[in-house]
């Protein structure tokens, strides 16, 4: 199950492919079943949004929220949240493969792992 358990990205961007997280950041998503709602750390900011899940369909059809700061540190976090956050909302579906967690979003991908 997707929900309630807190995944921590470990790779995104094309399945062939993907990019690793840059070092010294986390990004995390955890679906809160009883609120409906996807929130964690994209790096830098903290962010929250709502989400739908129908069988092994997912869509975050409302805005993201987050917080506002900006960290220069490491180089890269920024563009990697905005990044994240821009392939969170194109969210399709969702698959468990052992203890990963892969979202498609569109061609791309977000691979998590659990906690």
């Amino acid at each position: 199950m997707v929900e309630d358990i807190r995944w921590v990205l470990e790779s995104y961007g094309e399945p062939g492919k993907p990019k690793a997280v840059v070092a010294d950041t986390e990004i995390t998503a955890e679906f809160v079943s009883n609120e409906q709602t996807v929130k964690g750390s994209a790096g830098c900011n903290s962010y929250f949004g709502g989400y739908e899940l129908r069988g092994s369909q997912l869509s975050i059809p409302g805005p993201i929220g987050a917080t506002e700061m900006y960290c220069a540190e490491p180089e890269g976090v920024m563009d990697q949240e905005q990044e994240y956050l821009a392939l969170l909302r194109l969210a399709e579906s969702w698959e468990i493969d052992g203890n990963e967690l892969q979202v498609k979003c569109g061609s791309q991908i977000l691979i998590f792992g659990s906690e």
